[in-house]
């Protein structure tokens, strides 16, 4: 597949996730597909489709936005920049996240994903008990910065 083409795809790939069509992102991959991710691993179309339902159970209203460098091609890999809006726990947060794919012809063989997912959860965390323990991991690991 030529990589001008790439990008389309991808675009549409991430259309289904605000679509939130488990089936529809899924035909994407390939037999064998990958998708590495903070929350593990899921290799194949069972597992695939197992994250997917998971992931669009927990995240309504998905909104993408290309932002920084967007998409870049090259043979077949790409990268992509974007920003997650999306509600969860009745609450809207926005993560910067990164995505390597690599594909197999049309289809996507590997996608890796990358993005804050302690600075996803100080958006939507409720609770007084849970709210201070996120909020201590955060000045834990920021400590010396400011």
């Amino acid at each position: 597949m030529p990589e001008e083409k790439i990008p389309s795809i991808m675009r549409e790939f991430v259309k289904t996730m605000e679509d939130g069509d488990v089936e529809k992102s899924l035909a994407y991959f390939a037999e064998d597909g990958v998708w590495v991710n903070p929350n593990g691993t899921a290799k194949g179309k069972a597992e695939l489709r197992r994250y997917i339902a998971w992931m669009y159970g927990r995240m309504k209203d998905v909104k993408v936005k290309e932002c920084g460098i967007g998409i870049i091609a090259q043979g077949n890999k790409a990268f992509f920049e974007h920003e997650i809006t999306a509600t969860m726990q009745g609450k809207r947060a926005t993560a910067l996240a990164m995505c390597a794919y690599e594909f197999e012809g049309d289809k996507i063989k590997e996608v890796r994903t990358t993005y804050d997912r302690l600075a996803m959860a100080q958006q939507v965390v409720t609770g007084g008990l849970p709210k201070m323990m996120v909020n201590m991991i955060v000045k834990q690991a920021e400590k010396g910065l400011r």
